[in-house]
């Protein structure tokens, strides 16, 4: 198998994940899931597996918002997604409500979701879409909405913060309403966390509501071991290539990628451009070492960026650029006074709240991990490569 690292992957090129996939539909049996981490880990590919192999008696309906800009453009997703694969049984008029509420208000049937009349009733049009889905099916459907925190980072963009509040707040109670009954579920997924958005709205519009506090929180990591080891065979061995010493080459490439389904791609890609015939796992360092000075590879830049927008307007950008650069010079865990002290040494902090307020978010945005073994608060970066990464292009 030719590795593509960046590219879209569908069918059987989505590699593993079986226990992170059926970890999540088990929690889909109680309530609807925010699966969340870092850009690149590999949270679409879960989600076109999920939906490409559902569970028996599951029909998940997949809808891509990152470039949508109001709630009725959401609407119309899972519309054309649900009217797409005639998710319905025989006890009705399939859409029969939504259908109608889009007549009375267009005065036509539907073709669009632009008109201004549509977008001033999006939450009724919502709420038909959701009962004729209720009503009408005969299946447990899972309405998985992909990149849903950039989408509402749009929705408050263009039209304020009350619009967006209003969409959460609309989903939650759509949840509350159907999901008693086990028929519909949400699996929202971003990478933007959905944290971030919410603090924004509670700092500039004094949002009092907890939209997602009913969700099961999923955070996505590395691959496990065994899911790596599947990638180097596909990638390597199944294109000619030998791996030399094979246990320790396949725990190589999993400590130095973290188990990070992008990087193992770059490697493996980079070991077959060269046309190499055998590898070893001293190889695999020499080529990480050389990557991390290549421009072309992504890397951590959209979490660097992350830190320069979203932070800045929680004015806490620079108190996580400090952290995160003293960090990235660590191994292992740090205290939090020490990180405290380092802080306050490099910038005015009258209390240390604001230092620690700082350190939830990065826990929350996956930055970094905490341990609390030795009986105080420690941390360091979640990812080793990316501390690497950090460490040379931030530190």
């Amino acid at each position: 198998m030719k590795a593509n690292p960046g590219g879209t992957v569908t069918g059987e090129a989505i590699i593993g994940r079986k226990k992170e996939i059926a970890d999540i539909w088990t929690r889909l049996e109680k309530r609807s899931v925010v699966l969340t981490a870092e850009r690149r880990v590999g949270k679409t590919c879960v989600l076109r597996k999920m939906y490409e192999i559902p569970r028996n008696g599951w029909l998940p309906l997949f809808c891509w918002v990152e470039s949508d800009r109001h709630p009725i453009d959401c609407v119309g997703k899972i519309f054309s997604e649900a009217n797409r694969l005639e998710a319905r049984s025989d006890k009705g008029i399939w859409l029969g409500r939504i259908r109608s509420a889009y007549r009375t208000l267009a005065g036509a049937e539907i073709s669009g979701w632009k008109l201004p009349q549509l977008r001033t009733d999006w939450k009724s049009l919502l709420n038909a879409l959701f009962s004729d889905i209720s009503e009408n099916t005969g299946n447990r459907i899972l309405i998985v909405i992909d990149e849903f925190p950039m989408m509402i980072s749009n929705i408050i963009k263009d039209h304020g913060g009350p619009l967006g509040m209003e969409f959460l707040d609309a989903l939650r109670e759509i949840r509350q309403k159907y999901e008693p009954s086990d028929q519909i579920r949400f699996l929202m997924s971003g990478s933007i966390g959905l944290h971030l958005i919410l603090q924004q709205l509670k700092s500039d519009h004094e949002y009092k509501g907890n939209p997602v506090n009913d969700m099961s929180q999923k955070v996505l990591s590395g691959m496990t071991e065994e899911d790596v080891k599947l990638m180097c065979v596909k990638y390597l061995a199944e294109e000619g290539i030998i791996r030399n010493d094979q246990a320790e080459f396949d725990r190589r490439m999993f400590e130095a990628t973290d188990g990070l389904p992008l990087y193992i791609q770059y490697v493996c890609e980079r070991f077959q451009d060269s046309k190499r015939r055998e590898v070893s796992p001293d190889d695999i360092d020499a080529e990480i070492r050389a990557m991390m000075d290549d421009r072309e590879i992504q890397w951590f830049n959209n979490a660097a960026e992350r830190i320069e927008t979203y932070y800045a307007s929680l004015q806490a950008d620079h108190r996580a650029s400090i952290i995160l650069k003293m960090l990235s010079h660590e191994e292992s865990f740090v205290s939090e006074g020490v990180i405290i002290d380092d802080v306050r040494s490099q910038m005015t902090v009258e209390y240390d709240d604001e230092v620690l307020s700082t350190l939830e978010l990065l826990l929350d945005d996956n930055y970094i991990v905490r341990d609390t073994s030795t009986g105080e608060r420690r941390y360091r970066f979640r990812y080793e490569i990316m501390r690497k990464w950090w460490r040379i292009n931030k530190g």
